[in-house]
């Protein structure tokens, strides 16, 4: 005991540690047991927990991610390897970015609908073509449809590699009504892959120019065409990126939607 309040002279109990680094003691005993922060001693009889003064840097860092959002998991891979720290910070920041920017968008889509109501697509009934699209897959929560298409996206172009026709495509069920969503993105190859035969047939076609928030606008402005008309969707939809945004601001995105329609056999 003697020996441990000579090495506790200089470290800090876990209230004043605490107070100094505006975190709480909960906080503290709950990152020790992701083995985020560990005490620098604790007290083997009485279970008390000391903190050396030059812990509290990686308190702080440990805080501020958290803030951030960043899961306890994930700070701890970021603080085991020190020197990938900036890296991911950066990562994880340009997420952070990417959703304040996507959120911004989604408020200007409300407000574009309050203000100026209902959108009236401009709407073509044409044939389209079959096409041979070689496709990645995937299932994924609505909210996660944008994030999960990005990655599926990634994951076909890996495998043709430059050996394909633009557009790319998205295919999507017409019912959003279960927690999960089957999806898939793909593009007109000759490659070899998972193969996915889009069907020639009548369809119901607009034309989107600008955020990708903005597309469950148009998407009601097509569907509230195609049932005025009469018409019953077959699905599933269809997506053409005419313009992603590998190549375009968010204004200037172009997308075609693609509704397959059921086709009278009198």
């Amino acid at each position: 005991m003697g020996r441990l309040t000579m090495i506790a002279v200089n470290l800090l109990p876990i209230g004043e540690f605490a107070r100094m680094c505006r975190l709480s003691t909960k906080q503290l005993r709950h990152y020790d047991q992701f083995g985020l922060l560990t005490p620098a001693v604790v007290d083997p009889g009485t279970g008390y927990r000391y903190y050396s003064p030059a812990q509290a840097r990686q308190a702080l860092a440990i805080a501020l991610l958290r803030t951030l959002d960043v899961p306890l998991p994930e700070i701890a891979e970021i603080m085991s390897d020190q020197d990938s720290v900036p890296k991911t910070l950066a990562a994880h920041l340009a997420r952070v970015e990417a959703e304040i920017e996507h959120r911004r968008r989604t408020a200007r889509a409300l407000t574009r609908l309050l203000d100026e109501g209902l959108l009236r697509q401009e709407v073509t009934l044409t044939h389209e073509p079959s096409r041979r699209l070689v496709v990645a897959r995937t299932t994924c929560a609505p909210a996660e449809i944008g994030a999960a298409t990005g990655q599926c996206i990634q994951s076909v172009m890996s495998v043709v590699q430059s050996n394909w026709k633009p557009p790319v495509w998205g295919i999507f069920p017409l019912d959003i009504d279960t927690d999960r969503l089957a999806i898939a993105a793909g593009v007109e190859t000759d490659a070899p892959g998972d193969v996915e035969l889009l069907p020639a047939g009548l369809v119901a076609m607009t034309t989107h120019v600008g955020p990708y928030e903005d597309l469950t606008l148009a998407y009601q402005g097509l569907f509230a065409w195609i049932y005025e008309r009469g018409h019953r969707p077959a699905g599933p939809a269809r997506e053409g990126y005419l313009a992603g945004p590998d190549t375009s601001a968010p204004e200037q995105l172009v997308t075609r939607l693609i509704i397959p329609l059921e086709q009278s056999h009198d």
